[in-house]
């Protein structure tokens, strides 16, 4: 798999190709999905026309046609992940490739639509994932009956802040709904964010009340979302609670964008943390940190993912070689793979089924056992500093979901768990250019932070306690 993509524009006709053909096997088509997904950028032949004809084929036919040599007797409960198995009808593979091209698709968006309304649970998801990629105002109304769903609200709010002011006004109320009765902490944090990039002035005052409400991921939330750009004509009045966040607040998190907003209107260059912001420093530089000396010392570290075993779960994944995550989970393989800038992707490989849980905007990083919990690292550094957020990866009913956990202050640096097993993360918000042009010294100033079995984020002190 991995000589198919590196070969990119060149080979993108054949792979097509393998689109177009009926007797084409899910396990080609799954395969050929990712590598053109991950290469529509940069195809140079006009590929969304001869798409968007094969759509509008696969649609003609009365019944979807599905990979040869399927049987689907019962149909599965209906989902919000994208899952491609036998049973995948073949126009689904043909939408995520065409979601890949974002704004330059959107002129496939009548075919999409029309794969939408088929009301297929394999094709729907992937449809409407097509739909928001292509700012599509057609895909509002769908994501806001998502929304109502539990299993499916994380992927709605995602949707949600990915349309922005296309889903203004009608997501406004919904979302602010969320924000102050939701029941999860996420979910708030998820919806304040949405706000925030709907830009809708009517979400002020609730944004402004949510920056001191009682947890500290919904806190930092606020303050991200008040510090958008879509609310930039607010700036005046903003300021000073921006300029208060930074001095007084509790939450790292919220400290630190509140900082990216002040200096964003001010119109300066991201800098490191401000001494305000009370922050650890790793020494050294090399994958392995120590916190401090001691009995009470905490040992950092980032690994790369594991060789799978030729007889485990993840034996069968194509393209291991390029995987940043890589964790066995009884019969199913984690698979996370991240490519900077240009997003990454987190799926699970079973038997016969390989279901997306986040794409392409994911950074997976590393994957640790937290409390029995399967946690995944993401996060970005590049030139305007870094972010970074914990997921954590679940079954139930037999479907398998991403949820989000914890908001990070930064990129991620190396993670360790302490002697109670609770999860000690290292973060910076430095400038990526800073750290490899040798300015920020030999040891770049990073949050140390411990993240509680609820969540909550606390500093660790140099003696390796809150």
């Amino acid at each position: 798999m991995s000589t198919l993509e590196h070969l990119g524009p060149a080979l993108a006709p054949v792979l097509v190709e393998v689109l177009e053909n009926p007797e084409s096997s899910w396990e080609e088509l799954v395969r050929v999905r990712y590598v053109l997904a991950r290469r529509a950028s940069t195809l140079t032949e006009n590929f969304v026309p001869r798409l968007r004809t094969l759509l509008a084929r696969e649609l003609a036919e009365p019944t979807l046609r599905r990979p040869p040599g399927t049987s689907c007797p019962a149909a599965p409960a209906p989902g919000c992940e994208a899952i491609f198995d036998a049973c995948t009808p073949r126009a689904a593979y043909v939408a995520s490739v065409l979601a890949a091209y974002e704004r330059q698709g959107a002129e496939a968006a009548p075919e999409v639509l029309q794969a939408l309304q088929r009301a297929d649970v394999r094709l729907t998801p992937v449809a409407l994932q097509a739909l928001v990629a292509f700012d599509s105002p057609a895909a509002v109304s769908s994501v806001l009956q998502q929304l109502a769903v539990p299993e499916c609200r994380a992927r709605a709010l995602t949707s949600l802040a990915s349309l922005g002011p296309v889903a203004r006004p009608a997501a406004t109320e919904p979302l602010l709904r969320l924000l102050a009765t939701g029941k999860e902490r996420w979910e708030r944090a998820r919806a304040a964010e949405a706000l925030g990039r709907l830009g809708d002035p009517a979400a002020l005052k609730a944004l402004r009340q949510a920056v001191y409400e009682p947890h500290s991921e919904v806190q930092a939330a606020a303050v991200r979302a008040l510090g958008s750009y879509t609310f930039r004509a607010y700036a005046h009045e903003l300021e000073p609670l921006f300029q208060q966040v930074l001095t007084t607040h509790a939450s790292p998190v919220a400290r630190s964008h509140a900082r990216w907003a002040l200096q964003s209107l001010a119109g300066q260059e991201v800098r490191p943390a401000d001494p305000s912001e009370p922050a650890s420093v790793l020494p050294g530089r090399g994958l392995d940190w120590q916190m401090c000396q001691g009995p009470t010392s905490i040992q950092l570290y980032w690994e790369k993912p594991k060789t799978p075993s030729r007889e485990g779960p993840c034996a069968a994944v194509p393209d291991v070689d390029f995987a940043s995550v890589l964790e066995a989970m009884g019969e199913a393989c984690l698979v996370g793979r991240d490519f900077g800038e240009f997003g990454g992707t987190l799926e699970v490989h079973e038997a016969g089924r390989v279901t997306v849980l986040e794409e392409p905007h994911a950074n997976p990083l590393q994957a640790v056992w937290v409390h029995g919990t399967l946690v995944v690292v993401e996060g970005l550094a590049h030139l305007f500093g870094g972010d970074g957020r914990l997921v954590r990866v679940e079954a139930s009913e037999g479907r398998w979901r991403a949820t989000p956990w914890v908001e990070l202050p930064g990129a991620p640096l190396a993670h360790g768990l302490d002697k109670e097993g609770n999860l000690v993360v290292g973060t910076t918000d430095q400038r990526l250019d800073e750290v490899f042009c040798g300015r920020a010294g030999t040891s770049a100033p990073a949050h140390v932070l411990r993240v509680a079995g609820d969540g909550r984020l606390a500093p660790v002190g140099p003696d390796g306690r809150p």
